[in-house]
């Protein structure tokens, strides 16, 4: 193995003089410092990211901050609207109060119900809210057609999720004859 001895080295012999010296130490001193330089820029770019970032963020926030009395009131309306359309669902075995919904509303825009009758239930969706069915109901009614405009309008905004699926209407005087499937969305448990 080969072992140095300083102590054996004469600089006198290596030939060196003092300006080599200093050339070589001032070149080995600017290659640290630019090591050390490329270092710390490379370090500081990803800072400067996470720095511009979060100027963003806090220019997001500044610009939001006065409206959130607004973001708080839209939370409180999503919430109730959410909890209103889940009480639009059919629960099962619950049928019954359906039908009786639409008999007794039919009254007050003068449809005269004669055939209210369940439909064989259909798969409609599965969703994380849970498994929903289709019930159709099949109508035949008498009403003038302004009459059941208003009644189908009020259908659909009612307690309850209903779809037309089948509407034909039949001209008659002074009523018309109305025959229509409408489906409403069972949720099962």
């Amino acid at each position: 193995m080969f072992k140095l001895d300083l102590k054996k080295i004469d600089i006198k012999k290596l030939n060196i003089d003092r300006n080599t010296i200093l050339v070589t130490t001032f070149g080995i001193t600017l290659l640290l410092e630019i090591i050390i330089l490329f270092s710390v820029v490379f370090a500081t770019s990803g800072t400067n990211k996470e720095i511009n970032k979060l100027r963003g963020n806090l220019a997001q926030i500044e610009k939001e901050w006065p409206r959130r009395d607004n973001f708080s009131k839209q939370k409180e309306n999503l919430k109730q609207e959410i909890s209103e359309m889940h009480t639009k669902f059919i629960l099962p075995q619950t049928e019954s109060v359906l039908y009786s919904f639409i008999s007794s509303e039919s009254k007050g825009y003068n449809v005269q119900v004669k055939v209210l009758k369940p439909g064989a239930m259909q798969d409609y969706s599965t969703t994380k809210l849970g498994k929903f069915k289709y019930l159709p109901i099949i109508i035949s009614a008498k009403a003038s057609f302004h009459g059941l405009a208003n009644f189908l309008d009020y259908l659909q905004n009612s307690k309850y999720f209903f779809d037309i699926t089948e509407l034909r209407i039949t001209a008659g005087l002074p009523y018309n004859s109305i025959d229509m499937v409408i489906c409403g969305l069972v949720k099962e448990k």
